[in-house]
């Protein structure tokens, strides 16, 4: 295919809507190509600028904390209409008001994790709709991203149920998922991602964990009882079986 034809799957490669083999392909293809890679980001930002609407972080927030605590003191009421500082400030509180009276987050890691959560959930209520990669392409792909072998996790009692290549914040991924009698957990792998992550994030009753070694993330539910196991043989796998 020739920039063309790559360009016009640019926009559902970023919404995660293409099959596993047309996802790596333009992976592939945007390792090599500036101008393609230039215009997916053009894409990905868009889309990702849609998405934090409304959660981007305000500037100057000394002078508007002071300004908005001028607003709700006594004397600051009797300088004002009543009801029309009542209303503006409800406004402000419910829009602005973890910004200013919370501690700051990181911005990457909440879209980073955000993301990863959202591909993992998608395999828990749509399944049957997930491209998974037969077991051939699934060693080469592994092979690319430094993975001798699929990680075996069977000593914790979750075994390999199959893989997939995903798309966090437009990065692709793949995600490796293992499942017990009752529980779900993926290891998400990948070469390209150079972004620094550490310490261990919970969210929407996930736990996500960098395994320290390369890019690879444990993504679990926070309810698994042998967390702790299984996060030392992941690692211990990861690192036995990466070249």
């Amino acid at each position: 295919m020739d920039c063309r034809e790559y360009q016009k799957l640019l926009s559902p490669f970023v919404d995660n809507e293409l099959g596993a083999h047309d996802a790596f392909m333009v992976a592939e293809h945007l390792e090599v190509c500036t101008p393609c890679h230039r215009e997916m980001e053009t894409l990905r930002r868009f889309d990702e600028h849609l998405k934090t609407s409304g959660r981007l972080p305000i500037e100057d927030m000394d002078s508007l904390r002071l300004r908005i605590l001028d607003m709700i003191s006594p004397w600051g009421w009797a300088r004002r209409w009543r009801g029309l500082g009542a209303a503006a400030a409800v406004l402000m509180f419910l829009v602005i008001g973890p910004q200013i009276f919370s501690a700051p987050s990181d911005p990457e890691t909440d879209a980073f994790s955000a993301s990863l959560i959202s591909e993992v959930q998608l395999n828990i209520n749509q399944p049957f709709s997930l491209s998974w990669l037969d077991p051939q392409s699934l060693q080469n792909v592994l092979r690319q991203e430094g993975l001798n072998e699929i990680p075996n996790l069977a000593p914790t009692g979750f075994h390999f149920e199959g893989g997939r290549v995903s798309n966090p914040l437009s990065r692709p991924f793949i995600q490796l998922v293992y499942r017990n009698s009752r529980e779900e957990l993926s290891l998400f792998v990948s070469r390209r991602w150079d972004r620094p992550f550490s310490g261990t994030i919970k969210r929407e009753g996930f736990t996500i964990v960098p395994l320290g070694i390369r890019a690879v993330f444990l993504v679990t539910q926070d309810s698994l009882s042998n967390f702790v196991d299984i996060r030392q043989v992941a690692e211990e796998e990861i690192n036995a079986l990466s070249s």
